[in-house]
């Protein structure tokens, strides 16, 4: 009688996840195999973090060994960075669309405007991407008003004192004085994205932690931030570019 040894086989499945270090939040694509014996953290091809793990390790042994890497992470992800080319013609995230990029060099002055999807700019070579981010920055602060005037009205809630930040790391913040921060590029994101982010910080006012109690808050707030922390998590690296 001959026996025959059965094959093995081998456990495999992938996530995205976040782990907040150092008060900035890492995005990260975990891939598990039942194959793998140590833990492995690189920059994939798309420019995202990515730690391969064993599949029955204990979560936080993985939380740990980013944390270890953190540093490490950070650089490599900061050289990997690459935002658009500034030239005619490039299309750009905007309110969870896109708009073209309209240039016209100039000598002299600065002039930028939307006309329906395309945003005309009239600047002087050299001088297009700060002409771009600033009026971002100006459509920022006039759309994250808007919508934090809104979910706080819509939640019967007073408006908080808010600001703008510049952060590549988070969306928002809540310092410990009761501000709240909210990262401009959001301004590429849908309304949606940036209502959850919006309400992603009002939560912390009652929870100060990520806790099970903090997000059952946040879900009383906005019961579909599930789906827009899901999009945040894709999209965002691409609202990060610039």
């Amino acid at each position: 009688m001959i026996f025959r040894r059965r094959a093995t086989v081998v456990r495999r499945g992938q996530c995205l996840a976040d782990l907040e270090v150092e008060g900035e939040r890492i995005v990260y694509l975990l891939k598990r195999s039942s194959a793998r014996r140590s833990l492995s953290l690189r920059v994939n091809a798309e420019g995202m973090a990515q730690v391969n793990a064993p599949w029955s390790m204990a979560q936080t042994r993985i939380d740990a060994f980013l944390r270890q890497h953190a540093a490490w992470l950070r650089g490599q992800l900061a050289r990997r960075r690459v935002g658009p080319v500034w030239q005619d013609g490039v299309l750009l995230p905007f309110l969870g669309g896109e708009i073209q990029l309209e240039w016209h060099p100039i000598l002299h002055g600065k002039s930028v405007a939307l006309d329906g999807r395309r945003l005309v700019c009239e600047v002087a070579e050299g001088g297009l991407e700060t002409a771009v981010i600033h009026w971002y920055r100006s459509q920022a602060a006039a759309c994250l008003a808007d919508r934090m005037a809104h979910v706080c009205a819509r939640l019967d809630r007073p408006v908080p004192v808010w600001r703008l930040s510049n952060a590549y790391t988070r969306w928002g913040s809540l310092s410990a004085k009761g501000v709240v921060s909210l990262n401009w590029r959001l301004v590429k994101g849908s309304v949606e994205e940036i209502d959850y982010v919006i309400c992603h910080e009002l939560a912390h006012f009652r929870r100060r932690d990520h806790s099970a109690a903090f997000w059952r808050e946040v879900a009383a707030l906005y019961p579909d931030y599930q789906t827009m922390r899901q999009r945040l998590r894709l999209q965002g690296a691409r609202y990060l570019e610039f």
